[in-house]
């Protein structure tokens, strides 16, 4: 890791505790859903046959953990806010800046990424490069806003003509328990359009192991990952 800030600007900087605050973009967010609306697919059981997620398209870095002796990065997704500067949504406290005596004594949520050298830097002149740091870039990904959930539908089997299903919704990569829950849909009743919370999805074919179907719809609109 490079410290490229003079000693006495990191002393002023980081032992009086003043450092920018997090941020946040200012964006329209909008519900996307994977597989595409109209395209048939197949899922075998335990598998999720539809899912969708709150949040808008953007270039991403997903960054492993990294700690030196002037800051630490937690793992997660940054997503760019312009001006090479990427932030994570999700954990407002997640690029930690330390003193001279390697405690953090300031956190804020972002880090500023140079492509052509491929290197990491939080806002007080230290630089990781991909040695140090875990860095994939994601041209065009999803970034999820903090208050947004995931939605799945999972595939759990077939006894006779009941098909099997669970729905769960997802916060930071946690099922919410209140959020999960089983239900049933029954072939003998003359349709094949399975619709939950908004989703509907056309059973082509199913056994204990497989199923294949269309996405009808998805839970509020018909963009995808």
């Amino acid at each position: 890791m490079k410290n490229n800030i003079p000693l006495i600007v990191l002393g002023a900087t980081l032992l009086s505790g003043c450092a920018p605050g997090s941020v946040a973009p200012k964006v329209t967010t909008q519900e996307y859903v994977e597989p595409m609306v109209g395209t048939t697919n197949k899922a075998y059981m335990g598998d999720p046959i539809i899912r969708s997620a709150t949040g808008y398209k953007t270039e991403l870095l997903k960054l492993g953990n990294a700690s030196g002796s002037l800051s630490e990065i937690k793992e997660g997704t940054y997503c760019h806010t312009g001006n090479n500067v990427y932030a994570n949504p999700i954990d407002k406290n997640s690029v930690g800046l330390k003193n001279l005596y390697g405690v953090v004594v300031n956190s804020v949520n972002y880090v500023t990424y140079d492509k052509a050298k491929n290197t990491i830097s939080p806002p007080n002149g230290t630089t990781y490069n991909s040695s140090e740091i875990s860095i994939q870039y994601v041209p065009n990904g999803l970034c999820m806003v903090s208050d947004s959930f995931v939605k799945t539908i999972e595939y759990n089997g077939k006894s006779g003509n009941t098909l099997k299903f669970t729905y769960r919704e997802f916060s930071n990569n946690m099922a919410r328990s209140a959020y999960t829950t089983d239900f049933t849909f029954d072939l003998s009743e003359g349709t094949k359009v399975v619709a939950y919370k908004g989703a509907k999805i056309r059973i082509n074919e199913a056994n204990n192991s497989l199923i294949d179907y269309t996405i009808v719809s998805g839970f509020d609109s018909r963009k995808e990952f």
